[in-house]
């Protein structure tokens, strides 16, 4: 993996000048879900990535999508912004905002794991950059 610097011309061409947040590959593999972070620095120069194994039905889901977004690693037009990590009084839940997902406003939602190690990694990032949303609600029922 090439050295990554972090410069005001890299927070730039990222889009990252309002702060750390969380983006999703469009197309991963089939049940592969690779998240990425930009933050405090985690497991990547630029904050945080791992990848998850995920229902086939949010990776096709996200294969629909347009990329938005560069790779915070490389040059790649492949990532979708509008994903949230919720903490509900019933469990945690990852989010990502679009048309067509598993819940009735669109959305993809997915009940997270979090007895699962890389889940507790991620739940660590975004608890250090403050990017999860926490609530005294119960989580979302998906269809």
């Amino acid at each position: 993996m090439a050295e990554i610097e972090i410069t005001e011309e890299w927070i730039a061409r990222h889009e990252v000048e309002d702060g750390p947040v969380l983006q999703a590959r469009v197309n991963a593999g089939d049940s592969i879900l690779h998240i990425q972070g930009y933050g405090g620095e985690d497991n990547r120069p630029y904050g945080y990535a791992e990848k998850f194994y995920v229902p086939h039905e949010m990776t096709e889901w996200l294969r629909q999508k347009t990329a938005t977004h560069i790779s915070f690693a490389s040059p790649t037009e492949a990532y979708i912004r509008g994903v949230t990590i919720e903490q509900y009084t019933d469990g945690v839940q990852l989010i990502i905002d679009g048309e067509g997902g598993n819940h009735t406003q669109g959305n993809f939602v997915l009940d997270m794991n979090t007895d699962s190690s890389k889940v507790k990694q991620l739940l660590d990032f975004v608890n250090n950059n403050d990017l999860i949303a926490t609530t005294e609600e119960s989580r979302w029922v998906v269809e």
